[in-house]
């Protein structure tokens, strides 16, 4: 084993792993249960904690924040401007904050301290005042009088619905008994602005053969060079034009059938000549009316 991935400490010290600082409780407080009596529930059950220096190293690497030591020796946070997004639209630069305060949150939404990351999120809330107030060379005063509907922090977008609004995050950070479920789980915030909605990997993710519509857990996928080589009036060829899209998502046996069709279209009794082969009628044979030229003098 990794020295360095592994530790052998006591169950009551806090053990880092994944991000999470492990231990188990040693709390003798005392708690009603359903049926009314008072026990120890919280006497050794394991207990997952945020570290602090997570939450701060994240605000620090969004630099959001810089750290002051005031006269008695203790931190204090000042929120900074990003200066990354000044040049960005308002919506965009909501969203960024709001992705990053509920990616974070998330993460560590199954911890008994989740409610920590309330902090990191306030923090996060006036780095976001003070990149407004920068974009429109302002303070942060009249930033919140300008966008605050009441104690939300709200931004107004034009979509082809027409005009829609949208909010810091708000959705609380109370601790959840299981954790949340992503497909992509390791995708940084910023990696992510825009989510295709109709993706290949979406495709075969629905097992489902878009040529026949059978439910099917080995799909196979079929692929063109170009839409405008597609020729006749094959099922697949005629999906393909619809869809506008040089990759179908088949079963095997659609994808068998189409490249069965596709061989009986090349030897249909008309030559195909290219560069260096000979013409090749149906059957195998050689062109009668021309033969091969006599090299010999």
């Amino acid at each position: 084993m990794s020295e360095t991935k592994t530790k052998v400490t006591h169950s009551g010290d806090r053990a880092r792993f994944l991000g999470y600082d492990i231990t188990v409780s040693r709390s003798q407080d005392l708690m009603k249960s359903i049926s009314g009596y008072k026990i120890r529930s919280h006497a050794g059950t394991v207990k997952l904690f945020v570290p602090r220096e997570k939450w701060v190293g994240k605000l620090q690497e969004y630099k959001a924040i810089k750290i002051k030591i005031n006269e008695n020796g203790k931190e204090r946070f000042v929120a900074l401007h990003r200066g990354k997004l000044v040049n960005q639209r308002d919506i965009e630069i909501l969203a960024r904050y709001n992705a990053e305060v509920r990616g974070l949150y998330n993460y560590y939404s199954i911890a008994n301290d989740s409610y920590k990351i309330g902090r990191f999120a306030n923090l996060m809330k006036y780095s976001m005042y003070k990149t407004f107030a920068c974009k429109y060379k302002t303070n942060v005063h009249e930033i919140k009088r300008r966008y605050c509907v009441g104690d939300l922090f709200t931004v107004a977008y034009e979509t082809r619905a027409g005009r829609k609004t949208t909010t810091f995050y708000r959705d609380g950070f109370k601790r959840k008994e299981k954790a949340t479920k992503f497909d992509n789980v390791s995708e940084l915030p910023q990696f992510s602005k825009y989510a295709k909605t109709n993706t290949l990997k979406q495709r075969v993710e629905r097992h489902t053969c878009e040529l026949c519509n059978k439910d099917c857990r080995n799909l196979e996928i079929h692929q063109v060079k170009k839409l405008k080589d597609l020729k006749g009036n094959a099922e697949w060829v005629l999906l393909m034009r619809k869809k506008r899209r040089k990759t179908l998502v088949v079963c095997p046996e659609c994808h068998n059938r189409i490249h069965s069709e596709n061989t009986a279209n090349t030897i249909s009794g008309e030559p195909y000549t290219s560069r260096g082969v000979r013409t090749v009628w149906e059957g195998g044979d050689a062109s009668p009316e021309k033969d091969e030229p006599n090299l010999t003098s």
